[in-house]
């Protein structure tokens, strides 16, 4: 494990660009970086400016293109994902059922640690104990692989966005996405499909974003799938198609520091 340092400051202030160097580690961080608990990933990864990533994991190859507006919250999210800017995914709710749907009467000091610096909000939100409507869950929200995000959309917490769906600029998606959709819309509707039915059978049953594509990657046609598939099954009959095992690493953020930890298995078989 090896620490990185962060400035002694108020806990409010978060370290301009470049404070730590990851692209050692595979996680290549550009234009600004918020990201907080723990973010877990194979390399390499990419975030490109996202304004804030919290307790999330990132698949081999996949990049964020955040421009300081993208927001990922608890999201599982797969191989060679493409996320572009001004998305917000997995956010956090508020319950509706209770009295309010201030924060001040669910949540606890160890989420909202800057609220509770002010001895009035302190005073007036439960104990720090027992069960609450804010609790995180691991990985409430998904991204299976090859997900492709378009600019400006919204995906609710709990939603799982199947392999290789695409979710139009600005739509919000409120319920689970077929793998291989293209959904469009307020609210987030299939209006088709990326591939025949017989064609996505086939994609799924093969999970191409298992295996190394790079010793390949000069004979395989990327534009004729059923090609490209009877392709990838003789290497793999062959045994000539390894499968895809990166590093995978823990990285660790608090106000004050980060730390990061090589794991010992990929995030995905």
């Amino acid at each position: 494990m090896s620490t990185i340092p962060l400035p002694d400051v108020d806990p409010a202030y978060r370290p301009p660009p470049g404070t730590a160097d990851l692209s050692d580690h595979g996680l290549v961080v550009m234009e600004g970086r918020i990201i907080t608990g723990t973010l877990n990933y194979e390399r390499p990864a990419y975030i490109l400016g996202a304004r804030r990533i919290k307790d999330s994991s990132l698949g081999a190859f996949t990049y964020i293109n955040g421009r300081n507006t993208t927001s990922i919250y608890s999201t599982r999210i797969g191989r060679y994902c493409s996320i572009a800017e001004s998305s917000i995914i997995g956010p956090p709710e508020h319950p509706t059922h209770a009295l309010t749907t201030h924060p001040f009467a669910f949540t606890r000091p160890e989420h909202l640690p800057l609220f509770y610096r002010s001895p009035e909000f302190a005073a007036l939100a439960p104990p720090s104990i027992g069960p609450t409507d804010s609790k995180p869950a691991a990985y409430t929200t998904v991204l299976g692989h090859d997900v492709w995000i378009g600019a400006g959309a919204f995906i609710k917490r709990g939603v799982t966005v199947g392999h290789g769906a695409v979710v139009a600029a600005h739509a919000v998606v409120t319920k689970d996405v077929p793998p291989y959709a293209i959904v469009v819309g307020l609210p987030a509707k299939v209006v088709k499909y990326r591939f025949a039915t017989a064609v996505i059978d086939r994609l799924l049953r093969f999970q191409w974003w298992r295996y190394n594509l790079a010793p390949h990657k000069g004979s395989l046609d990327f534009y004729d799938i059923p090609k490209a598939l009877d392709q990838l099954e003789e290497l793999r009959n062959e045994g000539r198609l390894k499968h895809l095992v990166p590093s995978t690493y823990a990285l660790v953020s608090t106000t004050q520091s980060q730390t990061i930890e090589q794991t010992n298995e990929p995030l995905y078989d």
